[in-house]
């Protein structure tokens, strides 16, 4: 198993606008490198997602709380 780029996720995720799913996260991952395991960075992806909300760096997404997928919000520092 590949180490999770967390430099390439938070780059991605401090040029998002408005909200997104750590899916989308994951395959804008898996496009930039082909060799990683979907089911390992789907994971990783929402782990990432999950302790940047907790360090204030993302939030949920309120306006999208009626869909199965968690998404988030990128909060500008």
């Amino acid at each position: 198993m590949k180490t999770f780029d967390t430099q390439l996720a938070m780059s991605i995720v401090s040029h998002s606008t408005g909200g997104f799913s750590y899916d989308t996260l994951a395959r804008a991952l898996i496009s930039k490198n082909k060799n990683e395991n979907p089911d390992d960075l789907l994971e990783s992806c929402r782990n990432f997602c999950l302790s940047l909300e907790e360090k204030g760096i993302l939030r949920r997404c309120q306006k999208c709380s009626h869909s199965q997928d968690e998404y988030f919000e990128y909060i500008p520092h």
